[in-house]
């Protein structure tokens, strides 16, 4: 009869970690994986000596290059799902191995309720892996350690907890502190001068690192690499796990004594065990599941692809409202030269936001402000964005690849070199570094590439200061200079039509041949119709891009809805919202 239970309890013990596994992954790799994707394009892992040496600058940071090795494989979402899964499940299974030791018997609940805390905080895509991989380290050292005390007759950890302070960084204050409940609940004997001399030594070595070795901020060398940002800014939740890990070997002496009338067998205990979390975890990746970070993750990763033609399809199928999605969308308008026929068929911000970005000293900025001045032609200013964003994040794969290609753009081999064989270090990007390697010191094979040959053809020749706080008086001083930039041309009319400002449009009208411009786009053409219909004042149009009648027609319809309406505005937009809310004049009405 023992014999069955024990196979029993196994099995369902077994199932339980399964089944957690499975629910992690599942959640992860088709639900999620918008998470690797942010994480592995946040930093880049280099596998040289003079990437791990900058790691070693202060304690905490081996754990960091840890945390970036693994990272690096999210950029395959399955590896991805695997790796987090994997440390979620040794954390579970680490946390009732101590307690199962400490006890004598098997936990169940507490170490499923640790798992689902740090999965629950691991949906969070800012959450970044080294966290959980930190909290991992420590149990399985604090495991070995009581396991396996006899050695040194338990001075060891206490010894080592200097080193693994240097490798760990703030998050080894969890060791310490389970080292010291613990030895608070066994009540060994001495056990207060191993207390003692683990904190005399811990205090000693973070003394020595703030006036010898390191010279950084005592609560620097306290906390790091742990911090709000890098939590996602769920510090109070993580705090609150590290704090219950923190009291385990007290938690593992208080006893409950239940009634034998009351009394279920570990069988139960564990199936019922097993059904609540499956439950908890479900609901968790259901509440936790955002579809707008999942859209714009997505919409992010075909704009790095360059394929911009799907990245506008699918915006269409899928209406962003998040700023930043539309200011990506726009660049591809811009980029395939349709911004002037489709800007209106998504949600522009009147102020010029979703055009372009204000330089501001925040990451989220730094990283993809740069695009539009690579696209009107400002390479210099696109690569100095990259470089601010290098400096304040370090190395991230899209921003070297920016660096790179404003550096080959602008004819500067020697420094894309430098950057080429730090690319050529990593491990998922070795074959771009070599593509671009075959162009250093090779104009012509520069100018028959069909991006970077495009670009240099259209750089700005006449440099100037930008204005970063107005990147409209750019666009400006470029036309100035610059007769030929279509696409600073298409950025200009974009603005003018999101400032209603027809007269200005209609100025604008006799330069359209000379930038190759064959047909009226819709959005100039609904404007310069208004214009028309208003009489607002005299129109000369270009003999070869004449407004479609159709244009016409349809702003007809649409003040004849607005008059059946009674020219009210409120009452007719949701029938002017059906049949015209994709035009430039249902966004002049209504924004």
């Amino acid at each position: 009869m023992n014999r069955n239970t024990t196979k029993n309890d196994l099995f369902l013990t077994a199932l339980q970690y399964l089944l957690f596994f499975t629910g992690s992954f599942i959640y992860f790799v088709f639900f999620a994986d918008y998470i690797f994707f942010y994480q592995e394009k946040s930093s880049l892992f280099i596998s040289s000596s003079d990437f791990l040496l900058e790691n070693l600058h202060q304690p905490g940071g081996i754990l960091v290059y840890l945390g970036k090795f693994f990272s690096t494989f999210f950029y395959f979402p399955l590896a991805g799902a695997v790796i987090v899964s994997v440390i979620l499940s040794l954390i579970v299974l680490t946390v009732s191995k101590i307690l199962g030791f400490l006890t004598g018997k098997r936990a169940v609940i507490v170490p499923f309720l640790i798992g689902i805390l740090l999965f629950y905080l691991q949906t969070d895509y800012r959450f970044l892996l080294f966290n959980n991989l930190g909290v991992l380290l420590q149990l399985v050292l604090f495991y070995l350690s009581i396991r396996y005390v006899i050695f040194g007759r338990g001075y060891i950890p206490v010894l080592i907890t200097p080193v693994w302070y240097f490798v760990t960084g703030g998050f080894a204050w969890l060791f310490c502190f389970m080292l010291t409940s613990n030895l608070v609940f066994n009540k060994e004997r001495r056990g207060w001068v191993k207390i003692v001399t683990l904190w005399i030594l811990i205090l000693i070595t973070i003394y020595i690192s703030k006036e010898f070795l390191f010279f950084q901020t005592a609560e620097n060398l306290l906390k790091f690499p742990f911090s709000e940002l890098n939590t996602g800014e769920q510090q109070p939740l993580f705090l609150s796990a590290i704090g219950i890990l923190s009291i385990l070997p007290l938690a593992a002496g208080i006893k409950f004594s239940m009634s034998d009338k009351f009394s279920v067998s570990d069988f139960l205990k564990g199936l019922v065990t097993t059904i609540l979390m499956v439950m908890v975890l479900f609901i968790i990746g259901f509440q936790r599941f955002d579809v707008k970070n999942k859209q714009y993750f997505h919409v992010e990763k075909l704009f790095y692809q360059n394929k911009f033609d799907e990245l506008i399809a699918y915006n269409i199928s899928n209406p962003p409202n998040n700023s930043l999605t539309i200011f990506l969308n726009d660049i591809a308008l811009c980029e395939t030269d349709q911004m002037n026929d489709l800007l209106f068929h998504f949600r522009q911000s009147p102020d010029g936001k979703t055009l372009f970005l204000k330089w501001e000293m925040a990451w989220e900025v730094l990283q993809r402000g740069g695009y539009f001045y690579y696209t009107i032609g400002m390479v210099n200013e696109a690569h100095r964005w990259a470089y601010e964003n290098m400096v304040m994040k370090g190395h991230t794969p899209e921003g070297l690849k920016m660096l790179i290609k404003t550096e080959i753009i602008n004819g500067n081999y020697k420094m894309a070199a430098k950057y080429v064989a730090i690319l050529k270090q990593t491990f998922f990007y070795r074959r771009e570094a070599k593509q671009y390697e075959l162009m250093l010191f090779n104009n012509k094979a520069v100018e028959s590439h069909q991006e970077l040959g495009e670009k240099r053809h259209n750089r700005l020749e006449t440099d100037f200061f930008s204005i970063t706080e107005d990147p409209y008086i750019n666009i400006e001083k470029i036309l100035a200079g610059d007769t030929l930039n279509r696409k600073a041309f298409e950025y200009k009319i974009a603005f003018l039509l999101l400032k209603k400002d027809l007269k200005g449009i209609v100025a604008e009208l006799p330069k359209l041949d000379g930038y190759g411009i064959k047909k009226m786009p819709t959005h100039i053409a609904e404007a310069v119709v208004a214009y028309k219909v208003l009489n607002i004042g005299p129109l000369s149009e270009t003999e070869n891009l004449r407004i479609d009648p159709q244009t016409i027609l349809r702003f007809t319809q649409f003040l004849k809805t607005l008059k059946f309406y009674g020219n009210d505005l409120k009452t007719a937009q949701t029938e002017l919202r059906k049949n015209f809310g994709n035009t430039f004049w249902f966004y002049a009405f209504y924004q």
